[in-house]
Parts: C-alpha cells; sequence; structure tokens
C-alpha cells in the first residue's frame, strides 16, 4: 500500500493542497455508549488498555459511530514506561508507587524489547490493521521524551511537574541520562509499531510548553530530532503535537517530523507565517466548541477550514475530547468538514 491510496497519508506528506479528512485526537472513543460499557463492566481502565481484543474494540469506535477518516491507536501515554520498571496505577490517573529521581534509579531502568515488553500493543496493531479497510490508516502513538519524564519524575500528574524540572536546573546531567534512556525507548516503541501495521505515527507532547525556548533546545529538541531520524528510514509520517507551547514554534521546523499539531492557541494563518515551507499543519478546533450550538460549531470549523485552504492541513482537535462531549455534536462536526472538503 502507498501513500498514494489514502488521502489521509498524502496530507501528511503535503501532497494534496487542500483539507480532507478529519479525525479526533486521542479519547474519541470515551464520549460513545459502547466504550462506557465496556469501562463499566472490565472496572480497570488498565485491562482496556492492555488487551488486545478490548483495545481493537476501542480504537475501531470512532470509525464505525462518527465516521472519521483515520484511527488512532488506543493506548496511553504511560503504557510502555511500566516496561522500563516504572510501575503505576490509575487513581485516577496514572501514579507512580516510585517516582524516578536518583542517579540509582535512572540506572534501575531496565531496556525494553517492544516485541517481547510491549507485545500486547503490538498485537492491537496488527488486529486494527486487519479489521480496517486499506482506505482508514492506523496511526500509532507515544509520548515525547520529556513528558514522559515529567511523569515519572513528578511521580503522576501534575500542573507544573516542579520535579523533573527541577532536575534540569539542580542535575542537568542526571535530566539529559534519563532523556537518553527515553528517546530510545519512543523510537523503538514506534519503530516496532509501525512494522506491526501503523501507518502514520504520533509523537504526544502535553508537559513541553513548561519549557523555555533555550531549555526545549536543550532538553527536548536533540531527543525528539533522534527519534525522528530513527523512524526517516520507515519512510512513515511523524506527526508532532507539542500543547501549548507556541513560545517555542521557532524550533518546531527543525524537530524532523513531517505533521505539526496545532492546539487552539495559534490560528494556522499565524502558524503558516513561522514556516518557510508547506510542512502540514493539524488541527486545531478548540475542543469546548462542541459544547455549543450548532451553528457555532459549523461557523468555527468552516473558519478553520477557510484560513487552511492551500496549505496541507488534517483538520482535528486542539486537544482531546471531553467525556461529557455531546455525541450528535461531535458527528456534526465530522460531517461538515466532509461536506466543506467535497465542495
Amino acid at each position: 500500500m502507498t501513500s498514494t491510496e489514502i488521502p489521509f497519508l498524502e496530507a501528511c506528506r503535503g501532497q494534496v493542497p487542500a483539507t480532507t479528512p478529519i479525525w479526533i485526537m486521542r479519547q474519541a472513543g470515551r464520549i460513545l455508549q459502547p466504550y462506557r460499557e465496556l469501562r463499566q463492566h472490565h472496572g480497570s481502565i488498565s485491562t482496556l488498555f492492555n488487551t488486545p481484543e478490548l483495545a481493537t474494540e476501542i480504537t475501531l469506535m470512532p470509525i464505525e459511530m462518527h465516521g472519521v477518516d483515520a484511527a488512532i491507536l488506543f493506548t496511553d501515554l504511560v503504557t510502555p514506561l511500566a516496561a522500563l520498571g516504572c510501575e503505576y496505577t490509575y487513581a485516577p490517573g496514572p501514579v507512580f508507587s516510585s517516582p524516578t529521581r536518583t542517579a540509582a534509579d535512572i540506572a534501575a531502568l531496565r531496556p525494553v524489547v517492544p516485541e517481547e515488553d510491549l507485545g500486547f500493543v503490538l498485537e492491537t496493531v496488527r488486529m486494527v490493521r486487519r479489521a480496517l479497510p486499506p482506505s482508514i490508516p492506523l496511526i500509532g502513538y507515544a509520548g515525547a521524551p520529556f513528558t514522559l519524564a515529567t511523569w515519572i519524575v513528578q511521580g503522576g500528574s501534575s500542573k507544573d511537574f516542579p520535579a523533573f524540572r527541577g532536575m534540569i536546573h539542580k542535575e542537568p546531567a542526571l535530566a539529559h541520562q534519563l532523556l537518553d534512556k527515553l528517546s530510545d525507548l519512543v523510537a523503538d516503541f514506534l519503530q516496532a509499531q509501525i512494522k506491526a501495521g501503523a501507518q502514520a505515527v504520533q509523537l504526544f507532547d502535553t508537559s513541553v510548553g513548561l519549557l523555555s525556548p533555550s531549555q526545549f533546545g536543550e532538553f527536548a529538541l536533540p531527543y525528539l530530532q533522534r527519534i525522528c531520524a530513527r523512524i526517516a528510514p520507515l519512510n512513515t509520517p511523524i506527526i508532532y503535537f507539542p500543547l501549548a507551547a507556541n513560545h517555542n514554534f521557532p524550533h518546531f521546523k527543525q524537530v524532523g517530523a513531517d505533521v505539526l499539531g496545532l492546539d487552539w492557541r495559534i490560528g494556522i494563518k499565524q502558524a503558516q507565517t513561522q514556516f518557510d515551507n508547506r510542512m502540514p499543519f493539524q488541527g486545531n478546533l478548540d475542543p469546548c466548541v462542541l459544547y455549543g450550538s450548532e451553528e457555532s460549531i459549523i461557523n468555527e470549523a468552516h473558519r478553520i477550514l477557510q484560513q487552511a485552504k492551500g496549505h496541507p492541513h488534517i483538520f482535528n482537535l486542539g486537544h482531546g475530547v471531553f467525556p461529557d462531549t455531546p455525541y450528535e455534536n461531535v458527528k456534526l462536526l465530522v460531517d461538515t468538514v466532509h461536506q466543506f472538503a467535497g465542495k
């Protein structure tokens, strides 16, 4: 299967000038009743992530019920970290029993062989790929190194992640050691997903907005570049999504990704001024728009679509969908984008 057979992949490579597909970033399934029933029946969300049959069913739900144009793998940002030895539970978000904060902690992180240690994720990839029609691509997924580091050093969720940000000031060499290991983990994990059948991959960087431009250049950019360079020989589009990090925009063209995900904090026209090439953008509807009226949803979607005209663009939310988002509003959005693309 070549990229020219799938409009989504063509858009990723900048080979089509207009918006063609839409897909909802992560967590689209959780607004659907079948997902809620599975969640209630199985109790632990870990069971959903770690059981290929269930993860496959959830990955396919937005395709079957929303009619979106690409599937994104149902897994979690922290999924590969358990293989390192960073054990966690959900309460309700991930909580790590032993944060990684010392040289001894980092030295104790185990080497990860994705085919052995994360085989359940790769089996999900294979099962989804077999279930999808050829025209619907599957997007693999992983957290970016800086974001993963903030979680395992902090030990859980935080607004500001002071533990790892403190480390980069107090013990920068130690921070680099950790980022080095996480970069290899992410690169190996994404390569394995591609070999199992993913046709594009996304690096999700939810914490990177906490870095200043100089810090981004030191503690994020080199590791992102390494991952992209490792994946490049596989000829698979790479999407980089940095959340709330527009102050670091000048660095993004150096990452090596094929597509840049935009949140709602920056307009597409404004983003275009930062690039002297035709790098495709993904985004960037504010998820809260989906709480609005039908008219406001259509108007906001059209505003973004008009801004993106003439530039390769993958319509998307600017972040994950909220769990109480009305299903009918998501379906309206999908239909609106499809109708606009067909004009």
